[in-house]
């Protein structure tokens, strides 16, 4: 009885170690899963998960320019597209899509033995599921806790909706590249065309992008995005969607599609500051919004064709490696912006960066002479002058003694512009560079007159557009309206309060100034067929070279150089490299010559054309100056 006894004890003491460990590892399994689950995201209003505001930047005339955010255009049901839509994507995505339940353990298991094989991660095991619930819920972090939630979310997908419905979310929700999310806006942002409309060999470029936007983009990696085209469309027929006829058919479109349109790249200096502006302007909610620009998308394509050419056959050999060019019209508005040889290698802006600009500076002290009384006829002496230990040097210039205030200027001598600056005073220069727009500051020593001071392009063209503008300040803008998606306007620009910052008679010395350093100075590079006025300059060195000047009514710079700040050539001056890509753009703007109707946006060095221009002189039938009249009237 006694062993008998102990026997049930023993059994009731493993039972209720059992029973001890089964609570314990359940109540322990329970609060495992709590924190799995505890800051799982909220599974209602799905349609509107993973959804960010977008905004579409547009040109003055209405053409999509850039777009920021997600950009949706309309849902669409899996059985209004044509079949091979989705077929594309679950046979290159997820082939056991329609048999899995969520979660493909066999999936998983090939996957792992895959990249067991390899020694490294080749190969995912996601289905299309998770790729929804990962997409629309979660973070792209790679963590246990964040794939036991994908996991979770993707059986509870497959529970509440059909495989169709799952499919129709993913399609309209998943992100094809170039700000495009969804199958309808990928269509339009691709192809320029509905979802409806895609071709078979379409469908399959489409959905070859969905591995990695970046990598097979048929924008910038042509030869992957084709190659892996194939691959989709060879996959669609090992799954019987496709036959091997329809295949090859497919194929035939090949090299129709390998220069889709030209991505929106070359305008997002001009749009990444025009954004800027939007903050201050609307601020940023979760509305989605349309906004109408001061941006001439046809003297963009110009500009960018220019500049990146100017470079290619003339900056790289001469150790230029960046250009900047920035042109405004007589409101102000901002018609082109092209910060930097190419956006998508470097998204640093030239354009506002501050750089020192050398004699183009002596604009405002020569300009400050006179307005304190001074005339352009008046002498001064062009002898070495010491100032302390510093003693400034003329470039390739001997002294004869005295020398007009306008030669003193054509000619650029320093000495002569260091006497002006001490008979004005640097606080009076500095104070009329900041009437004139210019936000950095300027030094008060003199070496400063001479562009010591970093300053950016825009608001150095800007300010010699009051010149232009018969001394009326120029203020830069880059936003005409700001609309939702229905037409509610947020913002509309009004014409601004003219304010006079140079006398009419002070312009018409600086106009007779600026024109003859066109006609006989170092602006003779950039001479135009009609009345044009300009100033270069160039920073010790060579490491900045520049020249800004205007044809009424468009005032333009440039500005060349290198981002660390190293010396180009001793021979690149303002007069040569940023003289010859002024002319070029101002002639395709005012319509001389031929201008550049297409640019390809990885174009290379070698196959680079310098756009020529011809040497007559007769006027396009649709110069710039009517499409300024449309922008007037906008605005």
């Amino acid at each position: 009885m006694v062993r008998k006894g102990k026997k049930l004890s023993s059994r009731r003491r493993f039972c209720n170690i059992v029973i001890s460990l089964t609570i314990f590892a359940f109540v322990i399994g329970f609060f495992i899963f709590l924190f799995f689950i505890h800051d799982m995201p909220d599974l209602n209003n799905l349609e509107t998960k993973g959804r960010r505001a977008s905004i579409i930047f547009e040109s003055y005339d209405g053409k999509n320019i850039a777009v920021y955010g997600d950009l949706f255009r309309n849902s669409v049901k899996i059985d209004e597209l044509p079949k091979y839509i989705g077929n594309a994507i679950v046979a290159i995505e997820d082939r056991r899509f329609y048999g899995h339940c969520g979660v493909d353990l066999i999936g998983i298991a090939r996957a792992m033995w895959t990249n067991i094989l390899n020694r490294r991660i080749v190969q995912g095991g996601s289905t299309l599921t998770q790729q929804l619930a990962k997409n629309l819920f979660l973070s792209q972090s790679r963590s246990i806790k964040r794939k036991v939630q994908e996991f979770i979310l993707a059986l509870w997908l497959e529970r509440k909706f059909t495989k169709k419905q799952i499919l129709s979310i993913y399609i309209n929700r998943v992100y094809f590249g170039g700000g495009a999310y969804g199958i309808d806006a990928a269509s339009y942002r691709f192809f320029g065309k509905k979802a409806k409309q895609l071709t078979l060999y379409e469908a399959a470029k489409l959905a070859s992008v969905l591995k990695s936007p970046a990598t097979y983009s048929p924008f910038y990696n042509i030869d992957k995005s084709d190659q892996r085209t194939a691959l989709v469309l060879s996959c669609m027929a090992e799954a019987g969607y496709i036959s091997e006829g329809e295949m090859k058919e497919a194929m035939l479109e090949k090299e129709r599609l390998r220069h889709p349109s030209i991505p929106m790249d070359e305008n997002r200096y001009f749009t990444d500051w025009a954004l800027e502006q939007l903050q201050d302007l609307v601020g940023m909610g979760d509305e989605d919004l349309v906004v109408r620009t001061t941006l001439d998308s046809k003297l963009q394509k110009n500009a960018t064709y220019i500049v990146r050419n100017v470079l290619n056959e003339y900056g790289f050999k001469n150790g230029a490696c960046q250009m900047a060019l920035v042109a405004l019209d007589k409101t102000g508005a901002v018609r082109v912006m092209v910060g930097g040889h190419t956006y998508s290698t470097s998204q640093y802006n030239r354009a506002l960066a501050l750089r020192s600009f050398g004699s183009a500076f002596k604009y405002f002290v020569f300009l400050t002479a006179l307005e304190h009384g001074c005339d352009i006829h008046d002498h001064i002496s062009d002898l070495p002058i010491t100032i302390g230990k510093w003693s400034p040097k003329n470039y390739r210039y001997q002294s004869v003694g005295s020398i007009s205030i306008q030669d003193a200027f054509v000619k650029s001598i320093n000495t002569a512009t260091i006497r002006l600056a001490k008979r004005v005073g640097m606080d009076a220069i500095a104070d009329k560079a900041e009437q004139l727009g210019i936000t950095s500051e300027v030094g008060r020593n003199f070496a400063s007159a001479l562009g010591a001071s970093g300053v950016n392009l825009l608001e150095m063209t800007a300010a010699y557009g009051a010149t232009m503008l018969d001394g009326i300040k120029m203020c830069p803008f880059g936003i005409i309206s700001v609309k939702t998606q229905r037409g509610r306007v947020l913002y509309q620009a009004h014409q601004r309060r003219l304010r006079r910052v140079i006398s009419s008679g002070c312009c018409e010395k600086m106009k007779t100034m600026l024109q003859s350093i066109m006609d006989r100075g170092t602006g003779k590079r950039a001479k135009l067929p009609i009345p044009c006025y300009g100033k270069t300059g160039t920073s010790n060195d060579s490491r900045d070279a520049s020249f800004i000047g205007f044809a009424h009514p468009l005032v333009a710079g440039v500005w060349t150089g290198n981002d660390d700040n190293s010396p180009m050539n001793q021979k690149i001056t303002g007069g040569i490299l940023p003289a010859i890509a002024w002319r070029d753009f101002m002639l395709s703007s005012f319509g001389y010559g031929s201008p550049v109707e297409k640019v390809a946006a990885n174009l290379s060095i070698e196959n680079s054309n310098h756009p020529k221009t011809s040497g007559k002189t007769k006027q396009r039938q649709t110069p710039h100056r009517r499409r300024l009249k449309s922008l007037l009237e906008i605005l």
